[in-house]
């Protein structure tokens, strides 16, 4: 991993992009914001790709190595529901969650009602079983937690406002249906994510806490700029924040984060630690083009743990 501190804790791969719209088997438009895990021993993304209508499929792309990725020929097939059908629904932004052998794919549901989520799951990543339609407008970036927490399934989420401000919120479910019991987690507001925060990646979990790559937005006079933070959340109550530093871990600097669909955006729905000990994270740079950036659960747990 090259050292590259310029704008925060993360290491940015130096052939940044790892995969853009040029090698989808389509006429793409923007592929990014990919949901990542381990299958069957390789790094699993599932890439949000979008054509030129900006059409959203979701598109299995594996790896070896994590870096130089297969990408399947044609999208998943996980039909529409009747509603999602008549009110034109499409899904974006997944997030993997293994539990018990299975794996949850939490993803954003967008029609003219606005913006909510649904829940999946499959065990080979060729079918996909809907779970349910599993909050009302207007919520998203939901990412379940890898284990149930005192008995019951757990996932963040971020709703918001009539102002469009929004903070993550952990919520709590006996069967990834009916969910509640709702706490908001009190992360430190600083000016990169005083317009909103939302989960990004699958927690880790660690002795000190669960670990969570998160991203915060600045509204400035012409863009909303998104960056990358970390927190560490309470085992047993994820509502309480353990530790969470003031600064940044990424910022929107490089071409290939700043100029694109959306400009100044980093933004990371899956991370995956290697067998080297390797944490990948996958982001999104400016809703175009999905880029790695490196570092270690046991580094990024001590630049946590320095903020308590």
């Amino acid at each position: 991993m090259e050292d590259d501190m310029r704008s925060g804790f993360l290491k940015r791969y130096t052939a940044n992009p790892i995969i853009t719209p040029e090698d989808m088997p389509f006429d793409c438009y923007a592929v990014y914001n990919a949901g990542a895990t381990i299958f069957e021993d390789k790094v699993l993304l599932l890439l949000r790709a979008e054509n030129s209508e900006i059409h959203c499929n979701f598109y299995v792309a594996t790896s070896e190595d994590g870096i130089n990725f297969d990408i399947s020929d044609k999208p998943i097939e996980y039909p529409y529901r009747a509603f999602e059908k008549m009110y034109g629904s499409h899904r974006y932004d997944a997030r993997i969650t293994e539990i018990d052998d299975e794996y949850y794919i939490c993803h954003a549901i967008h029609n003219k009602f606005g913006a909510t989520f649904g829940i999946a799951k499959t065990t080979d990543f060729i079918t996909f079983e809907p779970v349910g339609n599993t909050s009302l407008p207007f919520n998203r970036n939901a990412v379940l937690f890898p284990e149930k927490i005192n008995g019951l399934y757990a996932r963040m989420e971020r709703p918001v406002d009539d102002r469009g401000k929004g903070y993550i919120w952990v919520s709590y479910s006996p069967d990834l249906v009916f969910w509640g019991k709702s706490m908001p987690i009190d992360l430190p507001v600083m000016l990169w994510n005083e317009n909103k925060s939302g989960a990004g990646a699958v927690p880790i979990k660690t002795e000190h806490g669960w670990l969570e790559i998160y991203h915060g937005t600045q509204n400035t006079a012409s863009t909303e700029n998104y960056f990358l933070g970390v927190a560490l959340l309470d085992l047993e109550d994820p509502s309480k924040v353990v530790a969470a530093p003031r600064k940044f871990v990424l910022a929107p600097e490089e071409p290939y984060e700043c100029m694109g669909q959306v400009p100044n955006v980093v933004f990371t729905s899956g991370a995956v630690v290697m067998p080297d000990g390797t944490l990948n994270v996958y982001y999104g740079g400016a809703d175009t083009r999905v880029c790695l950036a490196q570092t270690t659960v046991e580094e990024l747990l001590a630049f946590c743990l320095q903020a308590k």
